[in-house]
């Protein structure tokens, strides 16, 4: 077993502070019930930073061996893509690089290519229809040695939600800055984590998210790394934080203090033994809620339904998971034998009863669900 250490401190020296036993490592969809793959899922805190980790990690090619979908549907993510375009566009020029993009690719929104030269497309599970000569697909995991073997340098590196996926951030970082160009800019969206993990958003946290990366941190490894932040964003106040950044190898000698500033161990331990208190009592509340319903749903084929089937929901009341993505209808969710159903199945049922955890979402998908039946009772 390797041990974990903090990104910054290098340090080693990690305790245990919350596990759930036997948790699907799969965040989606299956189309059977069978050859499902279970871990303990630990959260770990540095002692001496508090940088807090997922540990053990799940192997990149067991997690990844498929896509399942997330950030593709609804008003949110389609407002959080139209923002973060609006962020990169000015900067659409010579060679482009975008690492993860996936269906949510910036190259969906690209409709003029003349002050691009060429572009290219990481991303192992692509699936792109868009055709042009300027457009290179590379459908695997992100490489700087792709690059580095062309001669090539970068003039924009861009990646939406893919930092919170990153095992090693000092080596991303330094791989994206060995390929940009003099004047080249790196810009990214995540997820804004600690508003998530204050309001005890399952998806902040998770596998595929196996670092607490809040904005403090993800600052310093920014300036240990010799970036400088031009512009941050946010979108919501509990969703993303769009970074605009770029080399300055002056931050090797100006920062290298402030980068390492990151003291965080009494703030996060509270943090998130406040959010683990909070799901179990929350999960204790839903189990007393749901007992006089027969019609239970789950809303979201995804982490939101997992963690709590998981840490102590009543499953026996549950009878199928609804979630709006059309591509995941009569499937599984991923470690149960619960099937996904279109939420227009409520209209058919007298008085259903929807348990609703789906964090920055919630809004958007009550609104949804008390169009389609006013009788809903939403938990």
């Amino acid at each position: 077993m390797r041990y974990p250490f903090c990104p910054l401190t290098f340090s080693k020296k990690f305790k245990k502070i919350f596990s759930i036993k036997r948790f699907p490592i799969f965040m989606g969809v299956s189309n059977n019930k069978n050859n499902y793959i279970f871990e303990n899922i630990n959260w770990w805190i540095n002692k001496k930073s508090g940088n807090i980790q997922i540990h053990p990690k799940i192997s990149l090619d067991k997690l990844y061996a498929k896509s399942h979908g997330s950030g593709t549907i609804g008003k949110t993510w389609k407002d959080h893509h139209e923002l973060f375009f609006s962020l990169v566009r000015k900067y659409l020029k010579g060679t482009v690089c975008e690492i993860g993009g996936g269906n949510n690719s910036i190259l969906n929104k690209i409709n003029n290519y003349s002050e691009i030269k060429n572009f290219y497309s990481f991303d192992k599970n692509l699936k792109l229809k868009k055709k042009n000569k300027k457009i290179k697909k590379i459908k695997k995991f992100f490489e700087n040695s792709y690059f580095k073997k062309r001669n090539l340098s970068v003039d924009l590196l861009v990646h939406s939600h893919t930092f919170e996926h990153l095992y090693d951030p000092n080596k991303f970082l330094n791989d994206v800055k060995s390929i940009l160009s003099k004047n080249g800019k790196h810009i990214f969206t995540m997820p804004n984590m600690k508003p998530m993990i204050k309001k005890g958003y399952a998806n902040a946290m998770n596998f595929e998210h196996p670092f607490y990366y809040d904005e403090k941190l993800v600052d310093c490894l920014l300036h240990k790394n010799n970036f400088k932040i031009i512009k941050k964003v946010l979108f919501k106040k509990d969703h993303s934080i769009m970074y605009v950044t770029k080399i300055d190898n002056s931050f090797r000698f100006k920062n290298k203090t402030k980068s390492n500033n990151y003291n965080e161990y009494k703030k996060n331990h509270k943090l998130f033994k406040d959010m683990f208190n909070y799901w179990k009592k929350d999960i204790f509340k839903i189990n007393k809620l749901i007992e006089k319903h027969k019609n239970v749903f789950l809303f979201g084929a995804h982490i939101f339904s997992q963690m709590i089937l998981f840490n102590g929901l009543d499953k026996r009341k549950v009878i199928g998971i609804l979630d709006n993505d059309k591509q995941k209808s009569g499937k599984y969710l991923y470690g149960t034998n619960l099937k996904i159903k279109n939420p227009l199945t409520l209209k058919k049922i007298n008085e259903p009863c929807v348990v609703l955890r789906a964090g920055s979402y919630n809004q958007e998908i009550k609104k949804q669900l008390l169009e389609i039946n006013k009788k809903v009772t939403i938990v």
